[in-house]
């Protein structure tokens, strides 16, 4: 997520739009081309393209340094320059080109780029807000939403909004515009890649750069700690980059969601402050969604709880970002499975190692010989392709009409079942980017999702990451040197699920009100019956169940926002010409 907000019109006469971006919070124009006109609020930053191409919204590094060479000296077209961004540079960016009118978001997804299109307009912005107007939900991908956890479809939940995936291009020489692949995964996990994967050290330099480069611009960041292997790295990162670096953790006042003791452990041993919260119910309202300027919602109701306490501890030491090791499961490879013998198996490697991805499963999962085998045989019949997993619980089961579909999941025909996987996770986690907190606060900055970062990760076979039958240990064995040891060896971690619990029993009966009487059962696309006998029999809920309501109250309060919503600017916003 970057720091500030833009507002982009592609197509012809953009310049038409100057008043009408100039209306929006202040903005103003820092690019004007022949189909191209982009204006931002003053806090984004931006890079003009050789040869008055376009311009770059967000923050570029260079592969091996902090200061990214955009190839001004190169005789190249604005459009060919695109594909030198993408092999020499990486940030926390979208790049706008004009001449035929062309959008870039960059791989990992950390500047949010949505759109919409009309009579050969299309508008762009980093908050849907902006776009103006009356707003309506898109009944059929809110459905999707609600079945395909963590699925972030080109279509967003709100009607005739698009979202621009991240590594995708969007070309809008066409009417309607299209989109093209931009950057793949696959890319870097092909079969050869494997006998030059990289070690453990070539990790640790590679996110050591990444946090590096991205805490550049922060002068007072605040690290988002729960005291795992994750969010340690980051703290390592921050260390070495001699960043002055403040610490939040956050706990439920029951036992089984505290991890203070490992948090105090890993921040006195970089020396960092820390701070310590608790999840607390008087932080969240039901009838509220956890982030109401998303075009979907968020799921997550104690999202409500974290923004508070995190907005509370970044006013009192005046941070200027957020810090995250969202994202660390996926880019990590975390398996649970029989997959990685496979993938040694049809990689055709030496009989030993094969033994040994046998035998690190076993250790891993804590599974027998025949049981790991069993696992193996399964998994070989299955497509290797994955497949977004779908759930009806409490909604109508004839409403699931779509499946969830992403260009990352279709395999090359050598693929890896494991690296498919792998792949499908990095998909994923473009929900661990979006940050819950208001978008005028400090913006949350995800290092372990950055592009240098994924594409190290992704050349290393997956056996890899379980070698000792320690689920991400390439990334242990790369900090190991610099992270208290009680931390490198952690594999277990709590979550905040009992807070959510606390959730279901203070607001039950008005969550059941909010969900009997809402728009999802007007919709159709909550099952009143199962939801009713739910919330009747909250004490007895599973986990699973329990979260599913609270899933659904956050899309009731979501939909209430946004239906119908109007949003209006007008020319008397626009700010004031200085002398």
């Amino acid at each position: 997520m970057s720091a500030g907000s833009f507002l982009a019109v592609a197509g012809a006469q953009p310049d038409a739009w100057s008043d009408e971006i100039c209306s929006r919070r202040g903005f103003k124009i820092v690019f004007r081309g022949e189909r191209l006109l982009v204006g931002t609020d003053g806090l984004m930053p931006f890079t003009l393209i050789p040869r008055n191409g376009g311009v770059v919204l967000g923050s570029l590094y260079g592969r091996h340094a902090t200061k990214a060479d955009l190839g001004y000296g190169l005789e190249t077209q604005p459009t060919d320059w695109l594909q030198y961004l993408r092999r020499n540079c990486w940030g926390s960016y979208v790049a706008l080109v004009d001449g035929p009118p062309l959008i870039a978001r960059d791989p990992s997804g950390a500047v949010p780029t949505y759109y919409r299109h009309e009579d050969g307009i299309i508008l762009c912005s980093n908050d849907v807000a902006l776009f103006g107007g009356t707003y309506a939900i898109d009944w059929a991908m809110l459905r999707l939403n609600m079945t395909a956890e963590g699925y972030h479809g080109d279509r967003t939940c709100l009607a005739d909004i698009f979202e621009l995936r991240p590594a995708t291009l969007l070309d809008g020489s066409c009417d309607p515009p299209s989109t093209q692949s931009f950057w793949s995964p696959w890319t870097f996990a092909s079969l050869d890649r494997h006998d030059h994967a990289p070690n453990a050290d070539e990790l640790e330099a590679v996110i050591d750069h990444a946090v590096t480069c991205l805490a550049s611009p922060f002068e007072r960041p605040l690290a988002l700690m729960s005291g795992g292997l994750d969010s340690s790295i980051v703290l390592a990162g921050l260390s070495k980059a001699g960043k002055a670096a403040q610490c939040l953790t956050m706990a439920t006042k029951d036992p089984s969601g505290d991890e203070r003791i490992y948090a105090r452990m890993v921040a006195e041993h970089f020396g960092f402050p820390l701070h310590e919260g608790f999840y607390d119910t008087a932080h969240v309202d039901p009838a509220r969604c956890a982030a109401p300027h998303l075009p979907h919602p968020k799921r997550r109701p104690l999202y409500q709880s974290m923004a508070h306490l995190a907005t509370d501890v970044a006013d009192a030491t005046g941070a200027d970002a957020f810090f995250s090791g969202n994202g660390g499961d996926h880019v990590f490879c975390f398996l649970q499975s029989a997959t990685p013998i496979l993938d040694c198996l049809r990689a055709g490697r030496p009989l030993l190692e094969v033994l040994a991805a046998y035998e690190n499963i076993a250790l891993l999962t804590g599974c027998s010989l025949g049981e790991a085998l069993g696992s193996l045989w399964r998994r070989s019949r299955r497509p290797v392709r994955y497949s977004w997993p779908l759930t009806d619980d409490l909604l109508y089961a004839e409403q699931i009409t779509q499946d969830a579909t992403h260009p990352w999941l279709d395999c090359p025909e050598d693929a890896l079942p494991g690296k498919a996987f792998h792949i499908a996770m990095l998909a994923r986690m473009q929900e661990d980017m979006e940050a819950p907190f208001p978008l005028d606060g400090p913006p949350m900055v995800t290092p372990l999702m950055a592009q240098p970062v994924m594409e190290t990760c992704l050349t290393i076979p997956s056996w890899k990451w379980i070698s000792g039958g320690r689920n991400r240990s390439i990334a242990r064995d790369a900090f190991r040197r610099r992270l208290p040891q009680k931390i490198a060896d952690r594999r277990g971690k709590p979550g905040p699920a009992r807070f959510s619990f606390e959730i279901l029993k203070s607001f039950e009966s008005r969550l059941k009100q909010m969900l009997l009487d809402g728009i999802l059962a007007e919709q159709g696309i909550i099952d009143r019956g199962k939801v009713e006998a739910a919330c009747g029999a909250i004490a007895t809920l599973d986990g699973t169940q329990g979260r599913r309501l609270l899933q659904l109250a956050d899309a009731e309060s979501w939909c209430r926002h946004w239906s119908g919503r109007k949003i209006a600017y007008s020319p008397s916003d626009r700010p004031k010409e200085n002398g």
